[in-house]
């Protein structure tokens, strides 16, 4: 610019640019501010920038089925879970539980939902003497219940005395258990009374009374095992209805038993599988004239029992019992329950396990078909009428040992 007016000799037409010159510096400083400024936020948060940004490929999981349904099985469970043995899997469908919960048998499986307390269980407990629960727990029990009965050396029979020293044990064993599982404990009812009603409704109201002794929440954490004759049955519909208590029909043989316990409206029933293929074994020409599979009756019934639970939206739970191998309880997978024996547990914990679909399920339960006869069939059959019978003099037999034990240790010391 000096250069250019240098050129001009006159002193006045040197400065008569600069009007023009410092003009057109204005006009640029007015065009290069009048651009839109972007800050650090709108970079952010520019669509345009935003849809510039590179996002990584998502990643695709391929999923190799042999067909359909084998792709439907694989959701059965979902990929979080860890299975790691038929255990596990089983787990998933099944409660499962050990028919030796207390026993040390080197049985590491601990069931987190549900246990059961029978005579047979009491009775290896006393037998086993030494062990720090029959030498602590059982104890205790026995000591309270003679400290609860004031008047007894007077006014109370000896057979008295002796009943609420059992009930007092069974209640402390059914505490025990209760502490360790999340799901109810069920205690068995006196089966020396199962041919009447109303005594078994006033053995379950004495049970229950020591286990609220025992600060036990008896509608939350119990079901009361009654046996499985019409009078048990029609016991536990009073029990369900009346004192509002939760009930388990048990030694369940046939249809008949199966659809009148839940038409009792009782929580769960308890049919018995190897008792069962024991007596048809014995009595081959009294199987069905329908049914071929002559190894399986036990697990035909129970999967009969639970498709029919599922099939007319019965609240009724299923609890598979007498599970004496690994094949018998893969067949069942699915049920509700299952009382299992340690062996068998501990087999199925060191098989592979599976994301396959149960044998069981109320989707397939829902397509069987029943005929007029096993929907209103009141008939019992020898099969049930049989086992049930030897079941309760075996199940009583067993209380009258338990007894004799407590009439040495408690009664004995009076």
């Amino acid at each position: 610019v000096e250069a250019f007016f240098m050129r001009h000799h006159s002193p006045f037409a040197r400065w008569e640019w600069l009007p023009r010159l410092f003009g057109l510096s204005l006009f640029m400083i007015l065009i290069l501010n009048s651009r839109p400024k972007v800050s650090l936020s709108s970079k952010l948060t520019n669509p345009r920038s935003m849809a510039l940004k590179v996002r990584p490929r998502p990643k695709v999981r391929i999923v190799k089925t042999k067909s359909i349904d084998a792709e439907a099985d694989m959701d059965y469970i979902t990929p979080k879970a860890v299975i790691t043995s038929k255990l596990d899997w089983m787990s998933h469908f099944t409660d499962v539980i050990p028919d030796a919960f207390t026993i040390d048998s080197g049985l590491k499986f601990k069931p987190s939902r549900s246990g059961t307390v029978s005579g047979a269980l009491i009775l290896r407990l006393l037998e086993q003497k030494g062990q720090k629960f029959v030498d602590e727990e059982i104890s205790r029990a026995l000591s309270q219940s003679v400290e609860d009965v004031q008047s007894m050396v007077v006014s109370v029979k000896p057979k008295e005395r002796l009943a609420a020293e059992r009930r007092s044990v069974y209640a402390t064993v059914a505490v025990k258990i209760a502490e360790s599982v999340t799901g109810k404990v069920s205690l068995e009812v006196d089966p020396r009374v199962s041919h009447d009603a109303n005594l078994v409704v006033e053995e379950v109201r004495n049970l229950a009374k020591s286990l609220t002794d025992l600060g036990v929440d008896v509608k939350a954490k119990i079901l009361f095992k009654i046996p499985g004759t019409w009078e048990g049955i029609l016991a536990a519909k009073m029990i369900t209805l009346q004192e509002e208590y939760v009930c388990q029909v048990t030694h369940v043989y046939s249809m008949a038993q199966a659809t009148a316990a839940a038409d009792a409206k009782v929580a769960v029933i308890q049919p018995y599988v190897g008792r069962v293929n024991d007596w048809y074994h014995m009595h081959p020409d009294k199987i069905p004239r329908d049914v071929h599979e002559v190894e399986n009756q036990g697990v035909n019934l129970v999967k009969k029992i639970y498709n029919y639970m599922r099939k007319y939206d019965m609240n009724t739970k299923v609890m598979a019992a007498s599970i004496r191998n690994v094949e018998d309880a893969l067949s069942l997978s699915g049920v509700d329950f299952m009382v299992m024996p340690p062996p068998v547990i501990k087999s199925l914990a060191t098989m592979p396990g599976s994301f396959g679909k149960p044998e069981l399920t109320p989707e397939d339960a829902a397509k069987i078909n029943f005929t007029p006869q096993e929907l209103r069939g009141h008939e019992l059959g020898e099969c049930a009428e049989a086992l049930l019978e030897e079941s309760i003099k075996s199940a009583s037999e067993t209380i009258d040992k338990v007894e004799e034990i407590l009439s040495n240790t408690a009664i004995g010391n009076l």
